[in-house]
């Protein structure tokens, strides 16, 4: 039995187009990043 495509190594291109719910491996499009304010140590999430 021989697969049409890789499912170890897909095109990330391919990849992307489809939702993020039907990736390999699941994760969001978007981060989050906390920034702290050496001065105030205030801390700003972008």
């Amino acid at each position: 039995m021989a697969f049409l495509k890789d499912l170890l190594h897909q095109n990330p291109e391919e990849e992307n187009k489809k939702p993020k719910m039907k990736h390999l491996v699941q994760s969001p499009n978007y981060y989050f990043m906390d920034v702290k304010c050496p001065a105030c140590y205030k801390i700003t999430i972008l």
